[in-house]
């Protein structure tokens, strides 16, 4: 069992331990072993409807790659992953990311709560739990925020069910819909529905960050969507990436959101509204396309930064391990 006094010394004949944690494998975590691989580690894939904890012990780092978007098809499975993750940092094991990371990335309200304690600015959310509270909760979210509305799921990915609503009667209709649904794929978690905040450009960024230190960015077109108008970013759904150099205040709000869900890695999708940027979503889990030679750069860069990170901090803890036996020798 690990625990926060064990430090080795990584070297070729003692690789870093790597668990990739996974519903169905994709081809996006084929490359990222190869990419863990290619760094010296000893990579091993953990399906997460049959792994136990105790397979995990001998691991350095698991890598968590559990999709929220996984709800639609296997809803229990997040629940197991969020159990299975808490269970692991309290045995001392480093997980990328961490349960409270995962947490936020499987249940959008919590972000939104853990966003607002910190004072970070993002859109006010509304959750709504059962079909018997639609009425109610829509007739406060209009009179709290007015129109247009967002409804999204509260557990999902790559937009989907993410929609806006231009008028009461709208909303009812979208958020029935979804709870039918629901109830054909046992999905539980709840629906949200957000402020829509305009934007003041034709396109959002995405910020990633890594243990605190900013990585990359890139622009997302915004695309239409049961809408007259372009409002959301979804490369998924047909937004084309641009290079893009985000400014210090975009830098500056996606560390936070990363310190505030207390994640190794994530990327931020931020818009720019009048009063400044606004985080729309955090994902410590987001998905690459193998065929894109930018995410594929992309995903060398995390691997190699995590790595690196991973090393020099147990590195740094080991010293400080040892210096006070140095120093009374």
């Amino acid at each position: 069992m690990k625990n926060s006094q064990n430090f080795v010394s990584y070297t070729s004949e003692n690789p870093l331990k790597i668990a990739i944690l996974h519903h169905n494998i994709e081809p996006t975590e084929i490359k990222f072993n190869e990419y863990f691989i290619q760094e010296g580690c000893e990579v091993f894939f953990f399906d997460i409807r049959q792994v136990k904890i105790e397979d995990l012990f001998d691991c350095d780092l698991v890598f968590n790659r559990v999709y929220s978007s996984i709800a639609s098809q296997d809803f229990k499975v997040l629940s197991k992953t969020l159990s299975l993750l808490k269970s692991l940092e309290e045995r001392g094991i480093k997980c990328v990311n961490s349960y409270l990371a995962s947490l936020a990335d499987y249940n959008k309200y919590e972000l939104y709560k853990l966003l607002k304690k910190q004072k970070i600015r993002t859109p006010p959310t509304l959750f709504i739990k059962s079909r018997k509270k639609i009425e109610v909760v829509s007739d406060k979210a209009i009179k709290n925020f007015g129109l247009p509305i967002v409804a999204k799921r509260n557990c999902g990915g790559k937009s989907y069910e993410v929609s806006l609503a231009h008028s009461k009667e709208e909303l009812l209709q979208i958020l029935n819909k979804m709870f039918d649904l629901a109830e054909d794929q046992n999905y539980g978690a709840g629906f949200i529905l957000q402020k829509f905040m305009k934007s003041v450009r034709n396109h959002d960024c995405r910020v990633a960050v890594v243990e605190g230190n900013f990585l990359y960015s890139y622009s997302r077109s915004f695309i239409p969507r049961n809408s007259k108008y372009k409002w959301m970013a979804s490369t998924s759904g047909g937004s084309v990436e641009r290079p893009y150099n985000s400014t210090k205040e975009e830098i500056e709000i996606a560390k936070k959101a990363n310190l505030a869900i207390n994640s190794s890695f994530s990327e931020s999708d931020i818009i720019l509204t009048s009063k400044g940027p606004c985080i729309i979503e955090v994902n410590p889990s987001a998905g690459y396309f193998i065929d894109s030679i930018d995410d594929l750069e992309r995903m060398k860069l995390i691997v190699k930064n995590l790595i690196n990170i991973y090393k020099k901090t147990n590195e740094i803890m080991q010293v400080e391990i040892n210096l006070p036996y140095q120093i009374l020798n």
